[in-house]
């Protein structure tokens, strides 16, 4: 797992933001936003601690969420890569051929071993 230091609430918090941003996007993958899905996201949301204007740009990016490019851009390091992978995969039940791809693009992008994205899958029992 990827975390930052426990005294480092500036990157923690954008840890917390990054990984909620590849839900949304994840949940979005297929062109819809099941409710199981929006549950997820919107659970996660509401366990952090955030700004009025940090929930309203999550809001927003509920629907126009960000894209694989940008998520791979807030990725500092492999740890941090497969964090985001992971948190991707927790927002969605990869049923649709559009998760899928979407879900190996994401990989693919991270730079994740294929043995490292069969780990999390295990992991996460999906």
């Amino acid at each position: 797992a990827y975390l930052p230091a426990t005294n480092d609430a500036p990157a923690t918090q954008a840890l917390g933001l990054t990984l909620v941003r590849a839900m949304i996007a994840a949940a979005n993958a297929d062109g819809r936003l099941d409710a199981d899905e929006l549950q997820r996201v919107l659970g996660r949301i509401e366990e952090m601690e955030l700004s009025a204007e940090d929930k309203a740009q999550l809001m927003d990016e509920m629907r126009r969420p960000v894209g694989i490019d940008q998520l791979v851009a807030s990725s500092q390091g492999p740890e941090m890569a497969a964090e985001i992978y992971a948190a991707a995969l927790l927002a969605i039940d990869v049923d649709t051929a559009g998760e899928e791809l979407w879900l190996r693009e994401l990989a693919r992008s991270l730079q994740l071993p294929d043995g490292v994205v069969q780990a999390i899958h295990q992991q996460l029992e999906r």
